[in-house]
């Protein structure tokens, strides 16, 4: 049991290794062409997603004005589009953040994508253990 621990731990160490060390793996260039594309994607998506919110949160508006007088006025409707236009908006600026970020700081933007990257092998390889653990746990029965 303890050999296969060390072999777990010995790939920890490496894929650790591989993850926070991306200068080293990829160039400075090849790395910032291939954040320009994904932000010039996310300000693609971005774009429409404001689009959206915009024509959202008019449409809105619109059926809070036009139920203003109206019996029953089903104005709450209205009310629950504007309040998903403005969470689409806040959602917008937040993504907007992130790729000024990655724009203008690609390293240490690699380095985080490693470190998210390298948590989620972490809780794979844990998850998968576990799992194997609990078939090896159950006594047999007679």
């Amino acid at each position: 049991m303890k050999t296969y621990a060390s072999q777990q731990n010995l790939l920890l160490i490496l894929v650790l290794v591989a993850f926070t060390v991306p200068g080293i793996a990829v160039a400075q260039s090849a790395q910032s062409t291939f954040f320009t594309e994904v932000t010039g994607l996310f300000n693609i998506f971005v774009g429409l997603m404001l689009t959206a919110a915009l024509l959202t949160y008019g449409v809105g508006t619109l059926m809070w004005f036009t139920r203003l007088g109206t019996w029953p006025s089903y104005r709450t409707e209205a009310i629950k589009i504007l309040e998903w236009a403005v969470a689409i908006l806040f959602t917008l600026v937040l993504l907007l953040i992130v790729v000024q970020f990655f724009r203008d700081h690609p390293y240490a933007a690699s380095y985080l994508v490693a470190f998210i990257v390298l948590i989620l092998v972490i809780w794979a390889i844990i998850t998968f253990a576990k799992s194997g653990e609990e078939k090896d746990e159950k006594p047999a029965r007679r």
